[in-house]
């Protein structure tokens, strides 16, 4: 399985044919919730007015959503146990360095 996040998906976990069926995992309902949480949060995550334009978050968010990412992650692998293999291709949040530039003026905001 690959793990990563796809704007308005709604799931992080990837299998050979699409999404992965969370609840025929043999993961805790726990675990189920706060995967589906964090993929809900990552769209949070973008300006959905217009995504290439920088996204709401600042960089201490950015790096709670990474952390809380690298945690259900760790969990998820050992909830799944040895048998299962999940590739890790998430890539990390930062802070879009115009944010602030975007802020002052959305509108008038030009990369």
């Amino acid at each position: 399985m690959r793990f990563f996040f796809d704007a308005g998906s709604g799931t992080v976990l990837w299998g050979e044919m699409g999404p992965a069926d969370l609840d025929e995992l043999p993961i805790s309902a726990g675990l189920r919730a706060s995967l589906d949480r964090l993929a809900e949060e990552y769209d949070g995550s973008l300006n959905w007015d217009y995504p290439p334009d920088p996204g709401p978050w600042r960089e201490a968010r950015c790096e709670r959503f990474n952390a809380e990412v690298r945690a259900v992650l760790a969990r998820l692998r050992a909830e799944l146990g040895p048998g299962w293999e999940v590739e890790d291709e998430f890539l990390e949040l930062h802070e879009d360095p115009e944010l602030d530039r975007y802020l002052a003026d959305p509108k008038g905001f030009k990369r």
